[in-house]
């Protein structure tokens, strides 16, 4: 049975084959990674990882960077930017004691939403990250005139009630905003995708994507109405072991992206021409430096999230 342990354990596993630039069997995994641990019971948890790799390559083949079966795994060639590597490596610093470790972490809850953000656009969308910091991210640092830049750059017709934006609102709930086609800019109503980012385990995301889900709606007159909105969430987390009931009934919340939609949204773009986020790359410099420090041999071990975003 596939379990969130399975995935963790996958995940370590992938990075020991990419450490080691080779193929890894059961038995190697089992020789170098199950220490204190019973052989038979060794085994079937390296082969309910490895389960679990398979599952991966079937939801996203062609952006998944490993093969796979029952019996090994082995690393493909990427490009210089892999989406998928970007995602495990920021995902395996909280069960993880690397140089600088805390610091990547940060940056990579902080960045994270660019990730998000930057494969909405290589897809035709238009998005736009409404966090802080904002001025780096192309909006202006005070949240009203950010607000307006946004109601121009999706095409509605709307402007603020200033009265319902208070002193102390940040983001009014709404980490990237997304939209697939700017239509008609003289008519409001077109559709919107509000999207709450956490790199945290996958029961903060369902809090993340429920609450002050409305707010961000209310703030506007004549424009990104509720009704024409889609609420989401996304997180670095790869959810395929999720249990079926409670995958269903997170994505009653909303359109759930985890660590394999994001890959294959980042993979289906096809649109050329975009300024890459220079702080997305500089970080995946960094998370491919200390990829030899990871202990992929022991951090699956380790159950405690160190990470609240």
């Amino acid at each position: 049975m596939h379990s969130a342990q399975s995935a963790v354990l996958c995940d370590a596993i992938e990075i020991g084959a990419l450490q080691l630039k080779k193929s890894l069997s059961v038995d190697d995994v089992v020789a170098q990674a199950m220490q204190g641990i019973a052989k038979d019971e060794a085994r079937s948890l390296v082969q309910d990882a490895l389960g679990v790799a398979m599952m991966r390559v079937k939801c996203c083949s062609q952006g998944y960077p490993f093969e796979a079966s029952l019996n090994y795994i082995a690393s493909r060639q990427t490009d210089n930017f892999d989406p998928y590597l970007f995602l495990l490596f920021g995902y395996a610093l909280k069960h993880s004691s690397v140089s600088d470790g805390d610091k990547l972490a940060r940056r990579f809850d902080r960045y994270f939403e660019d990730l998000v953000c930057w494969s909405f656009r290589r897809g035709g969308f238009t998005a736009c990250v409404l966090s802080e910091p904002r001025e780096e991210r192309g909006l202006p640092k005070s949240l009203k005139p950010a607000l307006a830049r946004i109601a121009d750059l999706f095409g509605e017709p709307a402007s603020i009630c200033d009265e319902r934006v208070k002193p102390d609102d940040n983001d009014l709930g709404v980490d990237v905003i997304v939209s697939p086609v700017v239509i008609d800019r003289t008519r409001c109503g077109g559709m919107s995708v509000f999207l709450q980012c956490t790199t945290s385990p996958v029961k903060r995301l369902e809090v993340k994507m429920t609450e002050r889900f409305n707010l961000f709606s209310s703030v506007w007159n004549n424009g990104f109405f509720h009704e024409t909105s889609i609420r989401g969430g996304a997180t670095p987390e790869d959810l395929l072991t999720m249990d079926d009931i409670d995958w269903a009934r997170l994505s009653q919340t909303g359109w759930v992206l985890d660590r394999m939609r994001l890959v294959e949204l980042f993979r289906l773009g096809i649109v050329g021409g975009l300024e890459e986020p220079q702080v997305v790359l500089s970080l995946w410099k960094d998370l491919e430096a200390v990829l030899p420090e990871f202990d992929w041999r022991n951090d699956w071990r380790e159950g405690d999230d160190k990470q609240t975003n």
